[in-house]
């Protein structure tokens, strides 16, 4: 017969889909007529955004667009122009198997683009967007506990794990309305980002309360064209009630916030000669709840009336998972080339890449890439592109591995000019790193009976010589007794022998 044993499940997260998939970006156009003729180019940025993602009869859609916008200078040299086109798409993947408690994770990212001008009014692109696709599933490890009696000896171990309990997420929307104060009504937005900040969390009943700041960095035209485009950075807090069942504030939380797409518009405002900008923005809340707990499996087994097979199951347990925010400031001095630059007129970054590493310590390296619009001495405009490596380094306080998931944004930047064309600039990064830690372990799955034992020249007692450092487990399962009553024989407490002595080896 075989021994019965009762299966625990222990929930943790596993990749159903984990694909990355590249989307072309190709255009062949021609200015609108309202469009002043390209002199030359200065920067053409690809923002990829995702509108929706729907699951159903075993595939994933994700529809959304690659929005090209293209910064150029007109032929005055003096005039900082744009134009933007959007360029749809929508991408399929399968799912191998029917999901039940499930997320969708899309992130969205520029991989690269080139822009020419083939004459002042005909522009070409070609560019691509990578979707990095990854349906996290809900899925048990069992574990097993065995049937209470004499007959079965088991080594009983317990560990400690951070249990997912469940996986749930929501797509919203947050707007605002703004106006900017110049002096001038604004007429055409050159430039634009959002960047999307989770500040807090907690629990009211069966709700999660999401608090965030949303920060709105623009590039703007204003109606007097002899004057040069003006900034604008606007923060505004945000709070959103998701709905989220089981939710408590003894439950572990990790939320992941991300900006999907955002959409900045002009309106005319009848009760003010400057037009408000609007602010449209869907954004997804990522929750994973987690229960710090304790967890039993069987290390090893036998048994004292016949002889057994046993069968090992290997599980990878999460003992602890931890987002942690890594705040960077960064400082450079960069030089501008030869052409004395008078004044800045917009900075920001484009693309910024790190790469964690983890030992006793958090380490990070990357690069970041910075884009500098500037006037000369002649009041001339020109653009400028510098790198900056990136480098932190922090101490753990314990033993971890990093994840896949890394996300970096500038939270701010601010830059200093000297005589020398030199531009000291200082960037507040904030990079966010899953550390995980795990438990590898051979846990027993099956306990399969091979057949009595033959205990005619069995003693009722039999006296075994030990030395010190034996385990007392790997005794009693040598001679099929019961531990507990080898332990209670000789007055055994301890897992290990301290010294050598004789143990009494009762029969069972």
């Amino acid at each position: 017969m075989d021994f019965t044993l009762t299966p625990k499940p222990v929930y943790s997260a596993v990749d159903a889909l984990s694909l990355t998939s590249e989307q072309p970006v190709d255009l062949d156009f021609t200015l609108p007529d309202y469009c002043a003729d390209v002199e030359k180019i200065f920067k053409c940025t690809v923002t990829p955004e995702i509108y929706s993602t729907n699951s159903g009869g075993g595939q994933l859609t994700v529809d959304g667009a690659s929005i090209v916008n293209i910064l150029y200078c007109s032929s005055d040299k003096k005039s900082l122009k744009c134009t933007q086109q959007t360029l749809p798409f929508s991408v399929s993947f399968n799912l191998s198997t029917q999901l039940l408690d499930f997320i969708t994770s899309v992130k969205a990212k520029t991989e690269y683009v080139n822009c020419k001008a083939v004459s002042p009014r005909r522009l070409m692109v070609h560019g691509a967007v990578s979707l990095n696709v990854r349906v996290s599933e809900k899925k048990p490890d069992n574990l097993y506990v065995p049937e209470d009696t004499v007959l079965l000896q088991t080594d009983l171990r317990k560990t400690k794990v951070s249990e997912l309990m469940s996986l749930q997420s929501e797509v919203f929307s947050v707007s605002e309305s703004v106006s900017p104060n110049s002096k001038s009504p604004v007429s055409v937005i050159l430039r634009s980002e959002i960047k999307a900040v989770l500040t807090d969390a907690s629990a009211v009943g069966n709700r999660l309360l999401i608090k965030g700041e949303l920060t709105l960095n623009m590039l703007y035209l204003t109606e007097h064209s002899s004057e040069l485009p003006e900034q604008f950075t606007y923060v505004f807090p945000f709070v959103h009630n998701m709905e989220c069942a089981g939710v408590d504030e003894s439950l572990v939380r990790e939320i992941e916030l991300s900006l999907l797409s955002h959409d900045i518009k002009l309106k005319s405002d009848i009760t003010s000669e400057n037009p408000v900008i609007i602010i449209d923005t869907k954004l997804c809340a990522s929750v994973s709840l987690r229960k710090e707990t304790e967890v039993t499996y069987i290390k090893d087994a036998y048994s004292t009336a016949c002889d057994t097979e046993l069968e090992y199951t290997p599980v990878t347990l999460q003992s602890a998972v931890l987002p942690k925010i890594s705040n960077i400031m960064s400082k450079s001095s960069l030089s501008l080339g030869e052409t004395k630059i008078s004044r800045i007129i917009d900075i920001f970054c484009d693309n910024m890449t790190v790469k964690p590493l983890v030992s006793d310590k958090l380490k990070i390296s990357g690069k970041a890439n910075f884009c500098i619009i500037a006037l000369d001495e002649n009041s001339e405009l020109l653009y400028i592109e510098r790198s900056i490596d990136i480098e932190n380094e922090e101490p753990l306080d314990d033993t971890y591995t990093a994840s896949s998931d890394v996300s970096a944004m500038v939270k701010s930047i601010s830059y200093r000019l000297t005589d020398n064309n030199l531009m000291e600039l200082r960037a507040e990064l904030s990079v966010m790193t899953k550390l995980l830690k795990t438990e590898s372990i051979q846990a027993v799955s099956s306990i399969v009976d091979c057949g009595k034992i033959d205990d005619e020249d069995t003693c009722a007692l039999t006296l075994y010589f030990a030395e010190s450092g034996e385990n007392i487990w790997d005794i009693a399962k040598r001679y099929r007794t019961d531990k507990k009553a080898l332990c209670i024989e000789n007055n055994l407490s301890d897992s290990s022998l301290s010294e050598n002595m004789l143990l009494l080896i009762p029969k069972v």
